[in-house]
């Protein structure tokens, strides 16, 4: 497998989402000692890690285009200077305000893959999707959309099911088919600026599932002769259940074994989205190693996600194993407890399976080693450690405030 850090060159952005889930306010720019020890650190993790087949950096933020082009020039600079074997990528998710033909020339001679966020159509994306003064994002994102296709730079886009969007998955499904525009689509969380509106603007599990069955629906029929567009999340999940394991890492059931973030001062995170909780925080690079902040207490513990006892008993714990464990934490205070989105994955899972068994597509076997992710017992538990006690894993939600 390869070994994700999700890094966050600032936590600043230029636009001023309703749902944006980002916990911290803090608005440094990675400085270059800290981008240097990223880049080192990430390295020689993956080299000290046999089972580790290469390094993917997804840059992210915040906005990681307001750090500057010349901070990710140096940043690829880095990559070709102390990657000492390591085969890598680069990824990166912006919202394509600041995507000019010089950003799209140095993604595509780089060989960035690149996720723009969109909500569909103008009327739509610009619900939720706004600038700091309340105006609408779409036209300026479009335009990088344009840029990329006509550079011949390979992209996606990633919608968000909201109340704005979960209405009108037809029409936003249309809209993304008819400009070729693959995506993927991921719910809302419970954190950031959608903490004290969720309840007005996200959507409970049933809708949740309701939204992303329709469209998926569309998405299989498209086959039949309809606009066939390309969804990262519908396709990954249908490989889940044809092929008896998961394929996506809010299925995998210790995903902190191959992702990590780094924010703009170095601290290190299980997942970008809890970047900004003190209390989910390993440590800063600046003072340690990747492998000793891997090997904290709180690392291990996440290593070693319990399972859950209705998890225990489902039919797909083995494409699932709780969901998403950042999730959890954002609506729980505790990873180990389900995703908030549980009954609306076991309907989706029912409706993959539902779906395919009516093309005489049978749902895989259930994988010997879908509790290690595939990986082998030995080389599992080299990467997972000892297990922490209980009372060391213990977490509760702590957005960070200070500057």
């Amino acid at each position: 497998m390869q070994f994700v850090n999700i890094v966050k060159p600032t936590h600043i952005c230029n636009l001023d989402c309703t749902y944006c889930y980002n916990d911290d306010v803090r608005d440094p720019v990675m400085r270059a000692e800290t981008l240097r020890r990223t880049v080192e650190q990430t390295f020689a993790y993956v080299r000290g890690h046999g089972s580790m087949s290469a390094a993917e950096f997804i840059w992210h933020g915040g906005e990681p285009t307001v750090a500057g082009l010349p901070f990710f020039e140096t940043a690829v600079a880095l990559q070709r200077e102390l990657s000492d074997g390591v085969a890598w990528q680069n990824s990166i998710q912006t919202n394509g305000v600041l995507l000019d033909d010089r950003w799209i020339s140095f993604l595509a001679r780089e060989q960035f893959s690149l996720s723009i966020s969109l909500d569909g159509p103008e009327h739509i994306n610009d619900r939720y999707r706004v600038t700091h003064r309340g105006g609408g994002s779409f036209a300026r994102v479009f335009k990088a959309v344009a840029r990329a296709r006509e550079a011949g730079l390979p992209f996606g886009v990633c919608m968000v099911l909201s109340r704005a969007t979960a209405p009108h998955v037809d029409e936003i499904y249309d809209f993304f088919s008819q400009h070729q525009l693959p995506f993927n689509v991921i719910p809302m969380t419970r954190s950031g600026a959608a903490r004290d509106r969720f309840e007005d603007i996200g959507l409970d599990a049933d809708e949740y599932a309701q939204a992303w069955t329709r469209m998926y629906d569309r998405w299989l029929e498209s086959g039949d002769g309809g606009h066939y567009v390309y969804v990262q999340d519908f396709a990954l999940k249908t490989r889940a259940i044809a092929s008896g394991k998961a394929a996506d890492c809010i299925g995998l059931a210790n995903c902190s074994h191959f992702n990590v973030s780094t924010d703009p001062v170095g601290d290190v995170y299980p997942c970008a989205s809890l970047s900004g909780n003190a209390a989910m925080c390993y440590g800063n690079l600046n003072t340690h190693s990747l492998a000793a902040l891997l090997d904290t207490p709180l690392a291990r513990s996440l290593k070693h996600r319990a399972v859950d006892p209705q998890c225990a008993q489902c039919k797909w714990q083995h494409v699932c194993h709780g969901g998403c464990a950042s999730r959890a934490y954002k609506f729980h205070g505790d990873a180990d407890q389900r995703d908030r989105y549980c009954p609306g994955l076991f309907q989706i899972y029912e409706h993959i399976d539902r779906r395919l068994r009516e093309r005489k597509v049978p749902s895989g076997l259930r994988h010997p080693q879908h509790m290690s992710d595939g990986i082998d017992g030995e080389t599992y538990r080299a990467l997972a450690g000892p297990p922490p006690t209980r009372a060391q894993a213990s977490r509760r939600v702590i957005p960070l405030r200070a500057a």
